[in-house]
């Protein structure tokens, strides 16, 4: 004989509504930075988690070197870090004293145009 078994009859789960208004809401935020991130300029918002992923990748690079690991080849990756996160500390320390200038004259562009002056001729 085969055991016998009961069944209760499933019901379908529907998501609540503020469940799905938190999804909904969570959606349009993720978008919103994503606009934010492709808009001229947006992407300095990156700069603090780009800093953490290197940071990161020269932790583990020193500690793979440490362990010896490739040694030369974690030191060069070790230089390469330190080379980005100087760089990034540059390029965002321009950007702020961009932004600081705008801000002072206005919100003027820093780029000076003269449109009444012809190119001059190098050949």
């Amino acid at each position: 004989t085969q055991p016998q078994t009961t069944t209760t009859p499933t019901q379908t789960s529907r998501p609540s509504s503020s469940l799905l208004f938190i999804v909904s809401s969570s959606f349009r935020s993720t978008m919103t930075f994503v606009q934010d991130l492709l808009k001229p300029g947006g992407g300095i918002a990156l700069i603090p988690a780009i800093r953490a992923t290197i940071v990161c990748l020269l932790l583990m690079v020193i500690i793979m070197g440490i362990l010896d690991i490739a040694r030369i080849h974690m030191a060069v990756l070790a230089f390469l870090s330190v080379g980005l996160l100087v760089s990034i500390s540059m390029f965002e320390k321009a950007w702020n004293d961009v932004q600081q200038r705008n801000r002072g004259n206005g919100g003027t562009s820093s780029v000076r145009r003269d449109d009444d002056k012809e190119p001059e001729k190098t050949d």
